[in-house]
């Protein structure tokens, strides 16, 4: 998987366009695609054969493409907004390791700090002279 964060937008639009690409932009997520680009496919043409046979019943008079064009945005947003919350995830997703790897490695510290603790847990008499050495002698290794 990418480690780059990736524009909700660009990935909601190709998700539109080609349904399941945007999951292609994002994660490179193959099985998503095909399972989405062939459920997308499937409905589209449900839809437009079902708003042909709507625009063809006498007495419906809707301007041509019309009925169409509003079946279609029944998919379409949905894909769209599919799309824009796979990057805002997969960006999220990036976000937080990134701080989990700072907080990691500030939690961790550096064997001066380490040993500065170690020395006012001494000095504050929580822990012994011969714990201070032990202490002191494994943070060498």
């Amino acid at each position: 998987m990418s480690m780059e964060k990736k524009n909700p937008i660009v990935s909601g639009a190709l998700n539109m366009l080609i349904p399941g690409a945007g999951y292609l932009y994002v994660d490179n997520d193959r099985n998503r695609f095909i399972k989405t680009l062939a459920g997308g496919l499937l409905l589209i043409t449900a839809l437009v054969f079902l708003s042909n046979a709507i625009q063809n019943v006498r007495g419906y008079s809707l301007p041509q493409g019309l009925c169409t064009g509003g079946l279609l945005l029944i998919v379409l947003v949905p894909l769209f907004l599919t799309g824009q919350k796979t990057a805002h995830l997969h960006n999220n997703m990036i976000d937080n390791t990134a701080y989990y790897n700072v907080r990691r490695t500030t939690a961790q510290g550096s064997d001066d700090a380490k040993l500065g603790k170690i020395q006012k847990m001494r000095d504050e008499g929580l822990i012994s002279e011969q714990e201070y050495q032990k202490k002191k002698k494994d943070l060498s290794l």
